[in-house]
Formats: structure tokens, sequence, C-alpha cells
């Protein structure tokens, strides 16, 4: 009998191998998603996904069919306390691990308006999201009963708005919009069964463009980005309270609160805030290469944590500033450094110091 398991994995292999062969130029693209990491600055893996763009079922936008692959031996973290559930407050880092994993989606996308360059402006999708994930640890818990790993399924759908443009100085403007909702059943394994409804708007506003050509690219703009993410069910998987939810996943609250801590704040409620002013250029040698200095204020709020004895409505605010600096390459992927001080008292987990600084390899919003 097939399992589960090679049968999804024969499903991937057909639809990596059908698209190119009845793509014609142009309708195939390959992209490179993001990194992984190991230790949050190692890189450890990457996200890959192939896009087709060869139907055409609308006249209102494009259709694309959408497959991202992806694997990476990254490192995961647990700070609830493996009987109550709570906060864990014994020591900063909590139970570390090794997590290896794999993740793949598949993806029906349908514009439904144009932008003045042809492209979708309005999308709706609907995705197949899975993953397995093995968490090399000798633990044991009631309350998370993924603790050693998951071989998780699930649907999404939602729509998307994004007026975005990127010129040739590599300058940001527009704004992107997204809802969706996403339902993991427990199917294929019980210690995944869940839902949740995630939304974000990122927003790019102009400065200054220095009007120069080739590598002497020299700009800066505003950005922002607005998070919130809610999710429910019988058994919650670790990594969906660890992160907020859509097309792309983002790291944790208190991660995306910088300073606060790696997968803390992994409420069943959360949203986030980031404001940054942004200077990039002049280029590096090649266009592609930029220096990258900035300036960020985080704010966050977390409520419930599903499973804790004591917590299970706990709520707060979290907030921080600093400044940062880095390497753009192509604006895919990012290395830098960044220090700052945390605004607001964190209560729930081991006292830190208000002072924070990391070394990081990042997608940025």
């Amino acid at each position: 009998m097939i399992s589960a398991r090679n049968l999804l994995a024969a499903v991937l292999l057909a639809a990596a191998s059908i698209i190119p062969s009845f793509a014609q130029d142009g309708e195939l693209a390959f992209k490179f998603e993001g990194p992984r990491r190991y230790a949050g600055f190692i890189p450890s893996g990457a996200d890959v996904s192939l896009t087709y763009s060869g139907l055409s079922l609308s006249p209102e936008g494009n259709t694309r069919l959408f497959l991202m692959v992806g694997a990476g031996y990254e490192n995961g973290s647990l700070l609830r306390d493996l009987v109550t559930g709570d906060p864990w407050a014994a020591t900063d880092e909590g139970y570390t691990y090794d997590a290896p994993d794999f993740r793949w989606d598949l993806a029906f996308i349908q514009g439904l308006a144009r932008r003045n360059d042809g492209d979708n402006l309005v999308e709706a999708f609907a995705y197949y999201r899975g993953r397995y994930d093995a968490y090399a640890n000798e633990l044991s818990s009631a309350v998370f009963p993924d603790i050693h790993g998951i071989f998780g399924t699930s649907i999404m759908g939602g729509m998307s708005y994004d007026s975005r443009t990127l010129s040739e100085h590599y300058f940001k403007d527009g704004m992107y919009a997204e809802a969706s909702a996403e339902w993991g059943p427990g199917i294929l394994n019980a210690s995944t069964d869940f839902w949740r409804v995630s939304g974000q708007v990122r927003g790019f506003l102009p400065v200054f463009d220095f009007p120069t050509e080739g590598g002497n690219r020299f700009n800066a703009y505003l950005a922002g980005f607005a998070g919130v993410d809610y999710a429910d069910g019988t058994s919650v998987p670790i990594y969906v309270n660890q992160s907020f939810g859509g097309r792309k996943l983002r790291d944790s609250l208190g991660d995306s609160v910088r300073g606060y801590g790696w997968n803390k704040f992994d409420s069943s409620f959360k949203s986030v805030a980031n404001a940054e002013l942004r200077l990039l250029g002049p280029s590096l040698g090649l266009d592609a290469i930029l220096p990258l200095l900035y300036g960020f204020i985080d704010t966050g709020f977390y409520a419930g944590f599903a499973g804790s004895t004591d917590y299970a409505s706990a709520s707060g605010f979290i907030a921080s500033a600093g400044v940062g600096a880095a390497i753009d390459l192509a604006d895919v992927v990012q290395l830098g450094a960044y220090a700052g001080f945390r605004l607001m008292e964190d209560r729930l987990y081991y006292p830190r110091d208000a002072f924070f600084w990391g070394i990081m390899l990042f997608s940025h919003f």
C-alpha cells in the first residue's frame, strides 16, 4: 500500500516534471525565494519556486500555477513549560534542538485586475501546503504532541493587492496587502489539526532618489509593515504559533519585534507593526550588491497561550527601536547587524538587559 508521504512525493515530482514539458519561452519562471539559516546567520538551505504563466483563463488578469519546494537544516526552540504549557522563564534560551525540515507549496493564482504594466494588481489564490519537520530532541510533553516534529498538510485561500514597483536604483514604491484563511486538518497526523486567519499590509514611500546612472545608486525610502494572525484548533503545531501565516510565513512575534527573542510570544493572537527609514547605496562593484543603513521602530501585541495553565488569557505589548546595517544582494537576501533598545519590559520570560544586538541573514520585507 502506498503511504501518504510517498504519494505526496510522487505528486510533487510529477508537477515539477510535467509543467516544464509544455511551457514555452517566457512562460516558466524560476526564482530563489530565500535562504534557510542556522543560528540566525549561517546558510543551511533554501526555498526555490517555479511559476508557469502559460494559461489564460480571464482577460482581467494573468493565470499562474506555482510550485515551491524548500529544505534546510535549521535549529528550533520552545520557550514553554512542557507540563503546564506556560511561557518558559527558567533560562533565556528555553528548549533548543536541531530541526531539519522539508516544505512544499502548490498554488493556483488568478488575477482579477491589472496594473499599468500588465501584471496582476489584484489576485485570488488557493494553496496546498505541506511540510515535514524532524525535531532532534528527547523531550516529552502532552501539551505539545508535535514536540518531535510533524508531517502536516494544509489548504489556504485568500486575496492580495500589489502596486509595488522596484526602480532601476532598487527604489521601492507602492503597497502590498494580503488576507488569507488556512486549515490544516488532522487527517494524516493527529498532532496537527488547526485553522488560522492572517492579514498583512506592506507600504513603501520614496524620500529621495539621487539621479545617477550605473553603479552610483543612492536613495532613501520609508518602509512599513503591519501584520495580524490568529490560530486555533484541537492541536495547533508549534510552528503555527511561532509564525505569522500567509503566502510566505513570517517569523515569530519575538523576532518580528526585534530584540525580544527568537520564537518568543508564541500566542494564539499576535499583531505587529514595523516602521523603517532605509538608506540604500551606492553599489559595491556590482549593481545588485548594495549597502543598506536603516533605523527602525517595532511594536507588537500578544494575547492567549494555547495549552497554558496560567497564561491562557495573558496579553501585553512589546516595542523596540534601533539601527542596522546590511549588504543587500539583488533585493533577495541581506546579511547584516543591528542594535537597539527594548522600550517595554518583557514580563513573561527570563529577564534581559534593555540593550540588544544581533547578526542575521534575512529577507527584508
